[in-house]
């Protein structure tokens, strides 16, 4: 090292004339010592220059989407197991081992409670990983402090803060706060809160009535409003009986578990579960009436004359608390010898039974529209199912990308127009005008990415100018929230046609109600005949604007093909192209080929899905997106020079199972138990629809008597 000698002589010129030779002699040491600490302090620095990577010096240079996307298809395999035994465990047997490792909490303030909060942190399947992330990014957003003028100027964005806020002051959730702010009516309490119960004063209609505008259905009755079946533009006011699944008994464990929730003892809860369970037992019972009247379409003021058991006006007056009834409206309403027997069922019940059987229900209902747990990941969930509207707005502000946009709508119109090739071929040989009616609604069918559009803004900041929450009162605005979609969708009865068919925002509106914001998943409106992608869903592993053509086809275009053939399964014939309930069903049925493929359907649904429609949807998307990208004809692709093991049809069909790879979590052993039938259920799924598929099996080579080779394949269109 190169030292300045003019320093030696300047500190000797600064020694006093009578130092000693010891004063030399310290000189020369200092003048050693910072030397060698030059030297230390340049080997320190080489030895750092040479192994740590800077924005000056870049070693290695950085992975391409493609490059990760391969490796980690690569991680989550599992290839002990053999493709032709059981291809799931092949392609996802290592999935939930990399979830463990690549999703372990580091953030200080999620680790807090490692231990309870593990199941929630992992993911239980691909569309659990979007939604993770979703969830993450909004709560960064919501937790962070206006940093622009357009932020700051926005009512939706703030009222989502309050919201969240709300949430995160809990401590803890309690649900008998429910019951003390939303009384069966305003004469009676719950019998199970306080003091104020009078059995003399309830009125089981117009307390369901009352929860109805709070977002309750499906509970005795159901009544919600939805596209007129012979004009979809317009809206009517639809009441039929629950679901088979709204009405199976909930379970005398789950009605104490929410008894204890609200402070009632033990011993109280067990008397009551008895008595509501033998009441549920009696109520499914009645699903099996038939409905021999049909469905029928009659006015207000004539429902009450024709059916005046079940009081209808009291339930309306409820519901549309702030208009005056119209008695000339005109409603829709089914399965009517149900809703006589429902009377007589009730009518023979104690007060008390039923009261606490409506509690028990709508407990249950609001439990699950609330957080599960009082964290800043379930908090932004239960925004999400809270505010619907406004989250699939802020969503499609923070995923929506322009570019990605114009990819997968090209993709969309590539596979209708591949369906387009395979119903002119028409293999179940139906007739020229049914074919032609047929075309002409995958023609009108279409995409539209995002609940939202950009020219919706105003629609959905006018939808949010009636609430008005707070930051401290949770219960409140989960009440206040769940009344406006009710309200909401009650208001678009005087929507006339032509306002409905201009606006993008009211022509979905009226799924505000029903559709969950909380997920990502895609789905296909019938009464639309539109395919529906959440700006959610736009995201890796699923989409990115530079993943290869295969994986957009693989994944990307097997949802969307998924969702199209919808409208072309036993429910979507029945609507035409505009989304009117008179489509081609019957007419199609009459087919033999139609009626083979059904059957030879049928015949699987013993075990995978338990829905037929689903099942037809899996089978008919997977040809479509693996010949709308390899075309019809048998010509071999070059392989993939990150994963050369494979050829590229295989890398199609790992590519498209591990979509669904997914894990069973370990909680407890009744929800184990449904987490494990789910997973079973996507295991199932992916396998025989590629049994099904005849490529699969040629190019993996698997023979006849292989597990992955159906022994009739299954095919409609």
């Amino acid at each position: 090292m190169m030292t300045d000698r003019r320093w030696p002589a300047l500190v000797r010129s600064r020694r006093d004339p009578g130092e000693s030779q010891f004063g030399q002699l310290q000189f020369v040491t200092v003048e050693t010592i910072m030397l060698k600490l030059s030297l230390v302090a340049w080997l320190i620095f080489s030895l750092a220059w040479r192994t740590t990577p800077t924005a000056c010096r870049q070693t290695n240079a950085p992975r391409s989407v493609q490059e990760m996307l391969a490796e980690q298809l690569q991680s989550y395999m599992d290839t002990k197991a053999h493709p032709c035994e059981n291809f799931y465990q092949y392609t996802c047997g290592n999935w939930q081992i990399q979830q463990q490792e690549q999703h372990s909490p580091r953030d200080r303030d999620w680790t807090r409670d490692r231990q309870r909060y593990q199941g929630q942190l992992l993911p239980t399947d691909t569309l659990g990983l979007i939604d993770q992330s979703v969830n993450r990014k909004l709560e960064l957003l919501l937790r962070r402090r206006n940093e622009s003028s357009a932020e700051s100027d926005s009512t939706i964005l703030e009222q989502m803060r309050l919201y969240y806020r709300s949430c995160k002051r809990l401590k803890p959730y309690n649900l008998k706060k429910y019951l003390q702010l939303l009384p069966p009516s305003n004469s009676t309490q719950w019998p199970s809160v306080g003091r104020g119960w009078r059995p003399e004063q309830f009125d089981w209609i117009t307390t369901l009535g009352r929860l109805r505008l709070h977002g309750l259905n499906g509970v005795l009755l159901r009544e919600e409003v939805l596209p007129r079946w012979d004009d979809a533009r317009n809206y009517s006011i639809y009441v039929n009986k629950p679901s088979r699944q709204e009405t199976q008994p909930t379970g005398e464990g789950a009605m104490i578990e929410l008894l204890l929730d609200i402070g009632q003892t033990k011993r109280t809860a067990n008397a009551l579960a008895r008595q509501v369970d033998d009441f549920e037992r009696k109520l499914h019972r009645l699903q099996e009436l038939e409905d021999d009247e049909g469905p029928r379409e009659m006015q207000l003021g004539y429902l009450d004359s024709y059916l005046p058991q079940l009081r209808w006006l009291s339930f309306m007056r409820q519901v549309r608390s702030d208009s005056e009834l119209d008695l000339r409206s005109t409603l829709i309403i089914e399965n009517i010898p149900y809703l006589r027997a429902l009377s007589d069922l009730v009518e023979s019940e104690s007060p008390d039974t039923v009261c606490n059987y409506i509690m028990l229900k709508c407990l249950a209902f609001l439990k699950q529209q609330g957080p599960a747990d009082i964290s800043r990941g379930e908090c932004v969930a239960a925004l999400r199912r809270s505010m619907p509207l406004a989250s699939s707005w802020l969503v499609g502000q923070q995923f929506s990308d322009p570019q990605s946009d114009t990819h997968v709508r090209a993709l969309f119109q590539r596979l209708k127009a591949r369906f387009g090739q395979i119903l002119a071929e028409n293999r179940m040989r139906l007739s020229p005008p049914l074919v032609h009616i047929l075309q002409q609604k995958l023609r009108a069918a279409r995409l539209q990415m995002g609940f939202f559009q950009p020219e919706d803004v105003e629609d959905v900041e006018q939808y949010h100018v009636r609430v008005d929450l707070s930051g401290h009162s949770f219960y409140g605005n989960q009440l206040v929230l769940l009344r406006q979609r009710v309200e909401a969708n009650h208001d678009l009865l005087s929507v006339n046609a032509t306002n409905s068919a201009n606006s993008t925002g009211s022509n979905l509106s009226y799924l505000s109600e029903s559709w969950e914001a909380s997920n990502s998943s895609p789905l296909y409106v019938r009464p639309r005949n539109l395919v529906l992608v959440p700006h959610g869903l736009l995201q890796l592993p699923i989409w990115h604007r530079n993943i290869s053509a295969l994986q957009q086809h693989a994944v990307m275009g097997f949802v969307l093909a998924h969702e199209l053939a919808h409208g072309f399964d036993m429910s979507g014939m029945d609507y035409d192209g505009l989304g009117n309930i008179m489509g081609p069903v019957e007419e199609i049925g009459a087919s033999r080929q139609f009626r083979q493929g059904l059957q030879c359907l049928q015949q699987q649904m013993a075990t995978g899905s338990k829905w037929i429609d689903e099942k037809l949807a899996d089978f008919v998307a997977l040809r479509l997106a693996y010949e709308t990208f390899f075309g019809v004809r048998d010509k071999r692709e070059p392989r993939d020079p990150l994963m050369p093991q494979f050829s590229q049809r295989q890398l199609f069909f790992i590519t498209f199972a591990q979509f669904f790879c997914g894990r069973t979590p370990v909680l407890s052993p009744r929800s184990q138990s449904e987490a494990h039938l789910k997973h079973a259920a996507d295991e199932l799924r992916v396998m025989q629809t590629l049994a099904n598929f005849e490529e699969f099996a040629r190019e993996f080579g698997c023979d006849k008597k292989a597990k992955m080779q159906a022994s009739q394949r299954c095919r409609l269109w």
